[in-house]
């Protein structure tokens, strides 16, 4: 990796999996570089586009740690392989389209001295201004926007999320293929505990294309699946994918019943409704097909 940083080891490190293009990522890290913490951080991007992307940030932010030439590598790869080079006592995960809030970094840090292997925070939505993007939002991330509950979590949201890096397993080069939950659950069962933090928040901001959202959905739930039913016998990855064609009318079910729950955004959901029936539709066929015939390549195609 190249780039510069304060001496010394510092006391987090962020990575970033670069994916999105260099608009995404440079609007990140100029939060981050904004942190009044920068001087006890680094940041590590990890980055596997062909445009320009990874020179982009080289010339605009020389102090960040980057690796370019990444072409093909899966985002958990990416994410595994910067955990792995990171340096800090905490190291974060965040996605290259996410913008972190002023109080970020001071809030990780104030769990170094805790009992909690790891502190997770709130993801709100930061592309506000169509519906199709509400829609994802709603979908994807509706379980991790405020209000949420502060305290002990068996999970945490996967893109803001930060571990005491003693907990990790960072000599299994297996969990460089797995999505973030996987790994989480592991962690809870080597006892190490998880917490939710309120003011750990930041915003997810990503516009798509319809036929990019359903694509990408689908994509994901079909490598999310396929690690689920892997190793298990035909019968029971029959049965998960029969399971799988009754999502549709749950998902939405469950989107609604948490928007009631933390009352905001309905009337975003009702507007968005023949665009989540798709989405919806997607995932389940996502799921179907990974319970099946396996993830194929949609691990590596998912941005």
């Amino acid at each position: 990796m190249c780039g510069s940083m304060a001496p010394g080891v510092p006391k987090l490190s962020v990575v970033i999996a670069s994916v999105s293009g260099a608009a995404s990522i440079l609007e990140c890290l100029e939060r981050l570089e904004a942190l009044p913490e920068r001087d006890q951080m680094e940041v590590l991007v990890l980055d596997r586009r062909t445009d320009g992307t990874a020179e982009a940030v080289a010339r605009r932010f020389p102090w960040v740690r980057l690796e370019a030439g990444l072409a093909g590598r899966s985002i958990p790869e990416l994410r595994w392989k910067g955990m792995r080079a990171a340096r800090g006592e905490m190291i974060a995960v965040i996605e290259d389209h996410c913008l972190v809030e002023p109080g970020w970094g001071a809030e990780i840090l104030r769990f170094l001295d805790s009992p909690y292997g790891a502190v997770g925070g709130p993801v709100e939505n930061g592309a506000t201004g169509r519906i199709l993007d509400w829609a994802f939002f709603l979908a994807e991330y509706g379980p991790c926007m405020p209000p949420l509950q502060e305290g002990e979590v068996d999970l945490a949201p996967g893109n803001n999320v930060a571990y005491r890096r003693a907990v990790l397993p960072l000599d299994e080069p297996a969990w460089g293929s797995l999505w973030e939950s996987f790994l989480q659950k592991e962690l809870r069962r080597r006892g190490v505990r998880i917490y939710l933090s309120p003011p750990m928040r930041l915003y997810h901001k990503k516009s798509f294309r319809l036929g990019e959202m359903l694509g990408q959905r689908f994509l994901y739930s079909r490598s999310f699946a396929a690690m689920r039913a892997a190793g298990k016998p035909a019968w029971l990855r029959l049965t998960l994918a029969a399971a799988s064609i009754l999502l549709p009318p749950l998902l939405l079910v469950r989107i609604l019943a948490n928007l009631v729950r933390k009352r905001r955004n309905l009337r975003e959901f009702f507007l968005a409704l023949p665009v989540l029936v798709l989405f919806v539709s997607g995932w389940a066929a996502g799921e179907v097909a990974g319970c099946l015939a396996g993830a194929g390549d949609s691990l590596a195609r998912v941005d």
